[in-house]
């Protein structure tokens, strides 16, 4: 049986700025992974390395990234994400 998407933790993940414009990195990098450094130097903002490990705990709850360590970087889960909603719930598509 396929592993069913939280659609609240999806929505929460993607209702910040912030980890909206990391997914979209790590989207565009996929199926390499970036580290925290990597990211801290494409936010427009300065955001400590401790922010982005929170932001990056949530966008992995919600299944968007995964990781195999801190040190090793994170990566998107897939090369795309398309999320569809109808009666069922939130579902994510791998294109």
């Amino acid at each position: 049986m396929e592993k069913q998407s939280n659609g609240h933790k999806i929505c929460e993940a993607l209702s910040d700025p912030t980890r909206t414009k990391i997914l979209q990195y790590l989207l565009e990098k996929y199926p390499e992974a970036r580290t925290i450094s990597d990211i801290e130097k494409i936010l427009p903002k300065s955001v400590s390395a401790t922010t982005i490990s929170f932001h990056l705990k949530k966008l992995r709850e919600a299944g968007l990234i995964t990781t195999n360590g801190h040190k090793k970087g994170f990566r998107a889960s897939r090369k795309a994400v398309k999320i569809g909603f109808n009666g069922n719930g939130f579902h994510l598509a791998e294109e």
